[in-house]
């Protein structure tokens, strides 16, 4: 299964095949007259003749009456949708899929934007509620979890996008603007890459949101992968495809967990950078080695790290479906298994481990073909990770991995200049001469406009 995303086109498939039930106005709900279903009663009339102000107070006070009736819940999450006057089909219209875009809501003016960003968090702070609630046996099970998490992802996948359009303000490229459309110059894999680790929370927040419930409810997940993965959908069984879905999705969400943490918020978004096929293709972990990792929750290169320097996904990704599949279903657990992996256009003109020649089958095959012998041995390092060496200096796991991550922020080469890193770190940097050590400084300052 070779894995070929484009965020602009997965937002646009996961936006429209959703189906979302809190934008649907047309539901009846008839409900008998007790204390908290006489309230709900009210609020729904009053929904349907559209009076919300009013909807609300009675879904309000039937929720004080009942704390566990879900259908007060849902009918207070939907009438605050209606107040917001958030609308799914004007969410849609601002979804450019013309993947030169930098953004799919670049033409979002600032108002509009700031209006949405207000209105969609209050939504999903008040189903982040519900769904705590619903989640944890607190609410009476009428209506659940399920009849919200497509909302649900739809609400986290535009949030993610308004906090890109955030950071499209601090990056260099996208102050620059294209004559033929007027949109800024910048690409999504500038923005995601432009980000700072400090400023990396929120973005984080809402792939992880995303991710998470793909992995509870894997359902349109595994459509939208049908979609784009040709034999996914026809080959596996639903349960099948859910699993590997799941699987895939709880990868992510793993790795996309905020932290207080900025080296760890680093990583993360290196893992959004790979999912939506925009990895840097350079050093973000301090190793000298450039997107030497695949995502695969193993350690590719022998550094003790694992994931902390992805490829995109775009690479030529093969993974092992039925096995996959066999794994989650009979022995009850989620492996992401890879039999190979090659380079696709874009890395034919990468040299991944610095040794003077890109795209070569050492920085491709690993070192163990057989995924099976990969795991009895523990070994699933490329063939490039046996040439090199790391922690010349046997630095305890957590100092070297500090020190690593120290380096990688040190985007001058002044308090870590290249014999330092060679001596003390080792990896690829020992294969550096001094131009090129220089050349992949002044790439990553500009990366980060600094």
């Amino acid at each position: 299964m070779k894995i070929k995303l484009s965020l602009c086109f997965l937002c646009m498939l996961i936006l429209g095949i959703i189906g979302c039930n809190l934008f649907n106005p047309t539901e009846s709900v008839n409900i008998d007259y007790s204390d908290a279903d006489a309230l709900t009663y009210e609020g729904y009339k009053n929904f349907r003749d559209n009076n919300y102000p009013d909807a609300a107070y009675y879904f309000s006070k039937a929720i004080e009456a009942d704390s566990s009736h879900s259908e007060a819940w849902y009918g207070l999450a939907k009438t605050k949708v209606n107040l917001k006057d958030i609308n799914a089909f004007k969410l849609l219209k601002y979804i450019n899929v013309d993947e030169k875009s930098a953004l799919p809501i670049a033409a979002m003016d600032d108002a509009t934007a700031n209006k949405y960003q207000e209105s969609v968090d209050a939504i999903q702070r008040f189903l982040s509620r519900f769904i705590t609630l619903d989640t944890t046996g607190k609410l009476d099970g009428v209506i659940t979890y399920d009849k919200v998490y497509k909302d649900v992802m739809m609400l986290d996948m535009f949030l993610f996008m308004l906090d890109l359009r955030k950071e499209m303000r601090h990056v260099e490229k996208c102050k620059e603007k294209d004559p033929a459309t007027g949109l800024p110059k910048c690409s999504i894999g500038d923005i995601i890459n432009g980000t700072s680790p400090e400023n990396a929370t929120n973005i984080l927040k809402h792939v992880n949101g995303f991710a998470q419930t793909c992995a509870n409810k894997p359902e349109v997940g595994s459509t939208a992968l049908g979609v784009l993965m040709p034999g996914f959908g026809g080959f596996f069984s639903n349960e099948g495809k859910n699993t590997i879905t799941s699987t895939a999705c709880q990868l992510v969400a793993d790795k996309t967990k905020p932290s207080d943490d900025p080296v760890e918020n680093a990583k993360g978004l290196n893992v959004v950078s790979a999912v939506a096929n925009t990895s840097p293709m350079g050093d973000e972990d301090g190793d000298g080695c450039m997107d030497e990792e695949i995502l695969d929750d193993k350690d590719n290169d022998g550094d003790g790290e694992i994931d902390e320097d992805t490829r995109d996904l775009t690479s030529n990704i093969a993974l092992d479906q039925a096995a996959m599949a066999k794994n989650a279903i009979w022995y009850k657990s989620s492996t992401m298994i890879v039999r190979s992996v090659s380079p696709n256009d874009k890395y034919y003109d990468v040299d991944i481990d610095m040794d003077g020649h890109k795209a070569n089958s050492e920085e491709w095959d690993f070192a163990i073909a057989d995924y099976n012998k990969r795991e009895d041995y523990g070994d699933h390092r490329f063939k490039f990770a046996l040439k090199i060496k790391f922690n010349p200096k046997g630095l305890s796991p957590s100092e070297f991995k500090r020190l690593k991550h120290d380096v990688a922020g040190d985007m001058y080469g002044t308090k870590y200049n290249l014999e330092y890193r060679k001596e003390h770190i080792g990896g690829c940097w020992v294969r550096y001469s001094e131009s090129k050590f220089q050349e992949v400084l002044k790439d990553q300052r500009a990366r980060y406009n600094k």
